[in-house]
């Protein structure tokens, strides 16, 4: 077996906006699965117009937003609610593996390509469809995006500080972590299927996925009625927070009695556990701001990269605060080769690079071989591979069922 090609011969259907749903097909992608995401000629997905740093990326409905997640895929524009667009999207479908969805609630079957209208016409189908709350329920047909989530779930509690209140996640995390969850549950269908030739129906939710982001807590306030709110990048307990050094700042997570002793000897202060303001957990709950103050006073007398090599040494967990610059150069990462960049793009006016799966595996790795398409540049060849001619295809292009932008040289 090709490493590249792990779900070679793969087709996935994908009528995926946003995020969660096209970052669960792009794992897919990324294992030699063919992805052709269908978008309404009517309304492009406005990830793809996300203005940005690169707001040259949105005016060629190619934006940052968009191509984090759509490398190695195909793109073909489909009107879904003309009975020539879903008598299409039927044949795909029957040709199709997998389909994934995240409409709101009953918009597929509104259209009759539901997993009940199509599973007669393809079994083995696996249909997955992603949601903010769910296909049922009383909040299931309310609109969803990733910071109304977070407040749901309750993870924004858990953020912030008693000054600054719930605070979201600064990145869209219910969003990926449902693509992850979404992609599970996808593989799960395919060995299921691959055991018993059946297909199945998979119903993901990014409110349960964001809750169970923080199954500790919940299960703490499930469990004892109890939790930690808004807790900040501390909170309370012994050592786990980022200070302040003479350049830069520094988070540190000593949070065992071993951990700490090391912690204490890197940074020379064997005295702070003496301290009777900071000799048991209760006192130090009490004493907290001033713990702090002590450890940063410290840390300041070095940059927090000298510190990160030192306490890091020592063998406790403390990594110098990065922006998304430095993160992305820093060695490590490139030494794992997690970043893809394509060559420099003369229409786009950039190289392109994106992230590709944060795990190695030693026989059948993750590759990227195409860079993200253009607005419908495989329309017409989806629309041949089902046996339409050249007038027909015009006859498709001319009654608006489909809308192919011309592809650019690449």
């Amino acid at each position: 077996m090709n490493p590249a090609n792990l779900f070679d011969g793969i087709k996935v259907l994908a009528v995926a906006r946003q995020i969660a749903a096209p970052f669960a097909t792009y794992q897919l992608a990324m294992h030699g699965a063919e992805v052709l995401t269908v978008d309404n000629p009517k309304e492009v997905d406005s990830m793809r117009l996300v203005a940005g740093a690169g707001n040259g990326l949105a005016r060629h409905a190619m934006s940052h937003s968009f191509m984090a997640q759509a490398a190695n895929k195909k793109s073909m524009q489909l009107d879904l609610s003309l009975p020539q667009g879903q008598d299409i999207f039927r044949r795909l479908a029957a040709q199709s593996d997998v389909v994934v969805e995240n409409l709101v609630a009953g918009s597929m079957a509104k259209f009759g390509l539901s997993y009940d209208d199509l599973k007669p016409v393809n079994p083995r189908l696996i249909y997955c469809s992603v949601t903010g709350y769910g296909q049922s329920g009383p909040t299931a047909r309310r609109a969803a995006i990733d910071g109304a989530v977070q407040a749901a779930s309750g993870l924004m509690s858990l953020s912030g500080t008693r000054d600054t209140g719930p605070m979201k996640v600064g990145f869209l995390m219910a969003d990926y972590a449902t693509g992850y969850a979404a992609a599970l549950g996808i593989v799960s269908a395919l060995y299921y299927r691959s055991i018993t030739g059946e297909g199945q129906y998979i119903d993901c939710a990014m409110l349960d996925t964001a809750m169970t982001m923080a199954g500790a807590d919940m299960c703490e306030a499930a469990t004892t009625g109890n939790y930690r709110p808004l807790r900040g990048n501390g909170d309370g307990r012994y050592i786990s927070n980022i200070f302040h050094c003479k350049e830069g700042i520094l988070s540190v997570a000593a949070t065992t009695e071993s951990r700490r002793t090391r912690f204490w000897r890197a940074i020379g202060r064997m005295d702070i556990p003496r301290d009777p303001r900071f000799c048991t957990p209760d006192v130090v709950a009490q004493n907290y701001p001033a713990l702090c103050a002590e450890i940063e006073n410290t840390l300041r007398q070095k940059t927090a990269l000298e510190w990160e090599e030192i306490v890091s040494d020592a063998g406790v967990a403390a990594m110098a605060v990065r922006d998304l610059h430095q993160a992305i150069e820093n060695p490590q990462i490139v030494h794992r080769g997690l970043m893809h960049r394509f060559p420099h793009d003369a229409e786009l006016g950039y190289a392109v690079c994106v992230p590709k799966a944060p795990y190695q595996l030693s026989k059948t790795g993750a590759v990227i071989h195409s860079p993200p398409p253009r607005v419908g540049q495989h329309t017409d060849e989806m629309l041949r591979r089902l046996g339409f001619g050249d007038t027909e295809i015009q006859e498709l292009h001319a009654n608006g069922v489909v809308e192919a932008r011309p592809a650019s040289p690449r």
